[in-house]
């Protein structure tokens, strides 16, 4: 574990990443130093420690045990989906695995909102094609257009549960989309945006209330970015 002193602002936030990528990339394990020797490590006050300390918990990367050691917690039996971000892009670095991964669980999650939109409110079909993409725009009204598509589609599986997951996997995508890193994912999700006739031939099984053509159709066209991250990571 290589941590460093940090500069003067926001204190808080340069321990908190720095304790989390060593987390993440196992350099950190078991027991966390104390806070005093925290401290000292970063050239920061307890208090800021001790805030860094408390957002690693409420993240569940560590457990805090009043009077004893704070210790790290396994990731995989304790964390939850709003890590993704972190897994994607840690210490600046792109991981392509970790961004497979996501684009499989986004896939999964997609089909199977499509299919069960289509048994449920096949009327969003309609509105799907009001949303369908066009070569003018540009890819922020892309972006933008792309978003609305699947939160309608997700909406109309009448699942909360379905739609929390589309809220979480649209920020931690938001969050991606800031690094510099992340060009060729961000791309391969553009180009997804842009394959207007796979949209439409989804918005109409929809329509016509078919939920296993649904399915394949949304798994077809996920799978775009799959394919399109995973060559990317191929070459040199």
């Amino acid at each position: 574990m290589n941590l460093r002193p940090v500069g003067p602002m926001p204190l808080s936030g340069q321990i908190h990443r720095q304790l989390m990528d060593a987390i993440l990339d196992g350099t950190l394990t078991g027991a966390l130093p104390s806070e005093r020797e925290l401290a000292e490590t970063f050239g920061a006050n307890r208090h800021a420690v001790r805030e860094a300390i408390k957002r690693l918990q409420q993240g569940n990367l560590v457990e805090v045990n009043q009077g004893g050691a704070t210790r790290v917690l396994d990731i995989p039996a304790h964390a939850g989906l709003d890590l993704l971000p972190e897994l994607v892009i840690a210490r600046g670095t792109f991981n392509d695995e970790a961004t497979v991964g996501v684009l499989e669980l986004r896939a999964c999650i997609g089909a199977d909102a499509a299919r069960l939109c289509a048994e449920r409110s096949p009327h969003v079909g309609a509105h799907l094609l009001d949303l369908l993409p066009h070569d003018a725009m540009s890819d922020a009204e892309l972006a933008a257009t792309g978003a609305a598509y699947w939160t309608a589609l997700v909406t109309g599986t009448n699942s909360l549960p379905y739609r929390l997951a589309l809220n979480t996997l649209m920020a931690g995508l938001e969050a991606i989309d800031d690094s510099p890193t992340a060009k060729h994912f961000m791309a391969a999700l553009r180009d997804e945006s842009r394959r207007t006739a796979d949209l439409e031939q989804l918005a109409r099984t929809i329509t016509r209330s078919d939920p296993a053509a649904a399915h394949a159709t949304a798994t077809r066209l996920l799978n775009t970015s799959i394919t399109a991250v995973r060559n990317a990571a191929d070459r040199p």
